[in-house]
């Protein structure tokens, strides 16, 4: 009795070998999958650098606003200081020209005394009394005006700087929460996208796995259909053999 030995044709071969070929190693999916990893891992670290750059940004805005103070509160005081020295100056020239107005108010009236004779002499000399005390009420009035003045430009100085100073406190304050806020925001944002990321390598890697499978049972499966088919055909042949 011989025996028949079943050889497995070359294109079943090469069907086995185009499967091997294709197939996804474990070690090709997890690589994948550190990979996709290691990107997110890079987004987030750039994203903290950005929102470590933003709150520098708000930090040095913060600096300038309390520069801006200091040289408000600086200029305030200089303009206060010259407005007084202004006040003073002003108190001296007036008070220059009173007594220049006093002295020529008295010597016309001297010329209109002499002129209007003895009989005249009297009205001169009360007119003369009237207009000292009309020049000393007028410095008075006008010392006070000045002082007053002086007084109310120091005090709006003083209520303008007070008013910038809490205006640049504000902008500083308003841009340091906005700069929290963008960073919590941005973090956020990247926790999700990284959750994102890492939900989608994992279908993947699982869809990848559900076709190399699916690949493999059909190529076994025409594997087993093709020895079936061999197997019937060598019994077919042996038994032709026999009958004849």
């Amino acid at each position: 009795m011989s025996t028949t030995t079943v050889t497995m044709p070359p294109f079943m071969k090469a069907m086995g070998n185009l499967a091997k070929e294709y197939k996804v190693s474990a070690k090709v999916s997890k690589e994948k999958k550190a990979a996709k990893a290691k990107r997110a891992k890079i987004i987030k670290q750039l994203r903290a650098k950005e929102a470590k750059e933003e709150a520098k940004v708000a930090k040095e805005v913060a600096k300038l606003a309390a520069i801006a103070k200091k040289e408000s509160d600086k200029q305030a005081k200089i303009d206060a200081k010259e407005a007084a020295k202004q006040a003073k100056i002003d108190e001296k020239a007036a008070a220059k020209q009173a007594k220049i107005d006093e002295k020529a108010a008295a010597k016309q009236a001297k010329i209109d005394a002499k002129e209007a004779a003895k009989a005249l002499a009297k009205e001169l000399k009360e007119a003369e009394k009237a207009a000292k005390k009309e020049a000393k009420a007028a410095e008075k009035a006008l010392t006070k005006a000045l002082a007053k003045e002086a007084k109310d430009a120091e005090k709006a100085a003083k209520k303008e700087a007070k008013d910038a100073e809490k205006a640049l406190a504000k902008k500083a304050k308003d841009a340091e929460k906005a700069a929290a806020k963008q960073a919590k925001e941005i973090e956020k944002a990247d926790a999700k996208a990284i959750k994102a990321i890492e939900k989608a390598a994992a279908k993947e890697a699982k869809a990848l796995e559900k076709t190399a499978l699916k690949k493999e049972a059909k190529t076994k499966a025409v594997t087993e259909a093709r020895e079936r088919e061999d197997l019937v055909e060598t019994i077919v042949n042996r038994l032709s053999g026999e009958v004849a």
